[in-house]
């Protein structure tokens, strides 16, 4: 067993560069000057400098969906932690695994309401999977060791943890902690055979797969899976890269605004193969696509995480397991299931699917502005399959929903959250992690406008983001929302908004204008060439408030 002396904040580092931490997001703070020191003698760790707290949780958050690994923020106390909790939130509600470490009041300072003093356990014990504060710096390996593991094990989520000032300037000796190392639950052959003996009785099934923590290599085994035995696939809300789009058993996906005849058919379909998805408001369509608590089709729910099954939905089978190894032994085990009795029924589901996302003129119109369905024609033709697309919450994702075409390598990150303000943080995110790829982030413009500035950040590391922001003067969903109840009367969803293309020059970066579609391409390549971060602004018309709106 190793031994290491040193103070807490160059233990606590030596302890992240243990467990395989290669960068950090952060805002500099008073409280953590001492980790912000030790991490000077550990340059293989990249340290992110960003300009709002809520920047740099998103950030991290980005960095947790995509590798799969922990990803760390560090804050100071009070206001940056409050600022940070937006992220925590994020992780939280989109299964990501994450670690915020905020610094703290000095120990002797515990309680009395000291200057930006919070209670860790209080504030954030509702939104995290573990809060806590670490009071001696003997326990720096045990409890980050602790905080991996609860990050990554079971259904991921985020763990915060405080850092008293002045634990982290006590020198002590501890004995180092390995590195952690996940615990994935495994479906037994009793399990396989129950899947196969349900799967032979089904006339209309349907897969539903979603969550966290797929590889590439399980992605692939459950096309492969439902390639073999001619399943159709639908995929959760904003996890549509888990199933290649291309491929003939991939019908669409359940969420915000989804085809219609979908839904229908979901009803329809005599078995659902729930693998690693929750079936929550959105996935249901509000608790009213399925029955609860009683399915009427036979409902198999398989999910890395006790805890999701039977929460709202009992399922005639249930099963613990990482979503890889039950994609690896459902291509692997020979599963004597003969599709070819539902593949009309696969057939009929994608051509629904074909139909719902095909543009052709019909769905082309002359607005005033740029129109948002031909452009994304255009990034649907024009995007590498490696592409990293990040997306704000906003109807203006509904294009990216609709249209746009995923499947690994490339990646969809995007909040199940809800939250305003992720695209920007989140796509440069994505550019410092993968900086070979082609990173693009949508937002509105009401959400850039929360986060906007960590195009700075971008301009500061040399990350490469193409940003498209599109602007149509009005917070659209409220809007849509606010038309639907109180038809002609609105209020405070109307905007005043900067030249955003001149807002990103100003920083050093690519800023352009689109006023109609028909500018878009020439504009598209001049930002993906710049050899910088870029920014599109697309100014649409607040008509176009949906796919499907109409002049």
């Amino acid at each position: 067993m190793a031994q290491y002396k040193g103070t807490g904040a160059q233990i606590l580092v030596r302890s992240l560069a243990q467990h395989g931490v290669q960068r950090i997001a952060s805002v500099a703070g008073e409280s953590y000057l001492a980790v912000l020191d030790a991490l000077l003698d550990h340059p293989d760790i990249q340290v992110i400098t960003c300009r709002q707290e809520g920047g740099a949780s998103f950030m991290a958050e980005s960095w947790g969906k995509l590798s799969g690994q922990p990803g760390i923020c560090f804050v100071t106390r009070g206001p940056g932690a409050c600022n940070a909790s937006i992220g925590v939130h994020t992780a939280m509600q989109d299964s990501t695994p994450m670690i915020l470490f905020m610094g703290q009041v000095r120990r002797c300072e515990h309680g009395r309401e000291a200057f930006q003093e919070i209670n860790v356990p209080e504030v954030f014990g509702g939104l995290a999977k573990w809060a806590t504060e670490i009071d001696d710096p003997r326990r720096i390996p045990e409890v980050i060791y602790r905080a991996f593991k609860t990050a990554t094990s079971g259904r991921p989520g985020p763990v915060v943890i405080g850092l008293p000032e002045d634990m982290l300037r006590e020198e002590a000796n501890v004995i180092e902690a390995p590195p952690y190392q996940m615990i994935t639950p495994h479906a037994g052959q009793q399990d396989l055979k129950a899947i196969e003996s349900l799967l032979q009785k089904a006339q209309k099934p349907l897969a539903l797969i979603g969550g966290p923590g797929w590889n590439d290599e399980g992605c692939e085994n459950f096309m492969s899976f439902a390639s073999a035995c001619h399943l159709p696939v639908i995929t959760s809300f904003r996890r549509q890269d888990l199933f290649n789009h291309r491929n003939n058993c991939y019908v669409g996906e359940l969420g915000t605004g989804p085809n219609p005849k979908l839904l229908e058919k979901v009803k329809e379909a005599d078995l659902l193969l729930v693998v690693n998805a929750r079936l929550d408001e959105i996935a249901t369509q509000g608790y009213t696509l399925i029955d609860a608590p009683l399915p009427q089709q036979t409902l198999i729910h398989i999910h890395m995480a006790a805890s999701e099954i039977g929460k709202v939905y009992i399922p005639e089978l249930a099963i613990e397991s990482d979503p890889n190894h039950i994609a690896a032994d459902l291509a692997g085990n020979g599963l004597k299931i003969d599709g070819r009795r539902w593949d009309g029924w696969r057939d009929e589901l994608r051509a629904q699917y074909m139909d719902w996302t095909a543009i052709g003129p019909e769905k082309l119109h002359k607005w005033d502005g740029a129109d948002m369905t031909a452009i994304f024609a255009f990034l649907r033709d024009q995007l590498p399959d490696d592409a990293i697309i990040t997306t704000d919450a906003g109807n203006f994702s509904g294009w990216a929903q609709r249209y746009l075409q995923y499947g690994r390598p490339g990646r969809l990150l995007a909040p199940i959250s809800g939250a305003m303000g992720y695209a920007v943080p989140s796509v440069l995110g994505a550019s410092l992690a993968a900086p070979d790829q082609l990173a693009l982030g949508l937002c509105g413009d009401g959400g850039f406008m929360m986060t906007g500035q960590e195009i700075a950040t971008a301009m500061h590391h040399g990350a490469k983001p193409i940003i498209i922001v599109c602007n149509n003067g009005i917070y659209g969903t409220i809007r849509m929302h606010q038309e639907r109840a109180y038809p002609g009367r609105h209020s405070a969803t109307s905007l005043t908004n900067p030249d955003f293309a001149a807002l990103a020059q100003s920083y050093g970066a690519f800023g352009a204008v689109v006023n109609s579609a028909d500018e878009f391409p020439a504009v598209w390549e001049q930002a993906r060439t710049a050899g910088k971060a870029a920014l599109i602004e697309i100014r649409m018309d607040p008509r176009q408030i949906t796919t499907n709106a109409k002049v």
